[in-house]
């Protein structure tokens, strides 16, 4: 570990912004708009996710791309974060209570970061400097000096490979049981209600 270096995450950040203000909007009207509650239990639907209207100057200021982490900087879930991946949409934005952090990718890896911001050291963190008031917050600085341990590059991509690939597992299984979920529903709405015979008590 002797070539391992301990950085802070706004020392690997190319860039780092506060998101766009305005409301969302359900109908498609511009790109989609990604806000806190749409990461806040970890996982991301997209089909979810409203649209917003944007003009063509601000859509390139706050377009997010492959490799960019978004993270709440407010309310009770302060820290949770996502990183955009490959397959996401091209056309999306980022609200004004997430913080973009657009990793260099000559010190870091964004997969790597991605994975160590949901670990329990970076919530210890969150919690230390957003805790403590009705109403938790933490802005982009404060965030951006958590020190991060980083290995060198290929050992980076090695370990964000097999912890991606267990992710994706997950998120599998994750939408399998969704489905399940739905299927049960509905077939408990069509033997139950829709079929239910009159001379049930």
């Amino acid at each position: 570990m002797s070539d391992w270096r301990e950085m802070t995450l706004a020392d690997i950040s190319s860039d780092i912004s506060y998101g766009y203000t305005e409301s969302a909007k359900s109908e498609k009207i511009g790109p989609k708009f990604l806000r806190i509650t749409d990461i806040a239990n970890g996982r991301l639907n997209w089909d979810t996710v409203p649209y917003c209207p944007i003009s063509v100057e601000d859509f390139v200021k706050y377009k997010l791309s492959p490799g960019d982490i978004v993270v709440a900087r407010t309310g009770a879930t302060t820290g949770a974060n996502y990183i955009i991946k490959n397959n996401d949409p091209t056309e999306a934005v980022f609200a004004s209570y997430l913080i973009r952090y657009r990793i260099d990718q000559s010190y870091a890896d964004p997969n790597f970061i991605g994975q160590v911001l949901r670990s329990i050291t970076w919530q210890d963190y969150v919690d230390s400097i957003a805790g403590g008031s009705a109403q938790p917050g933490a802005n982009a600085k404060q965030l951006g000096s958590f020190p991060i341990l980083l290995p060198p590059l290929p050992e980076q991509r090695a370990i964000a490979s097999v912890l991606s690939s267990l992710d994706d597992k997950i998120d599998l299984l994750h939408r399998q049981s969704k489905t399940l979920e739905a299927m049960a529903e509905t077939l408990f709405r069509q033997w139950f209600v829709e079929e239910a015979d009159e001379g049930w008590e």
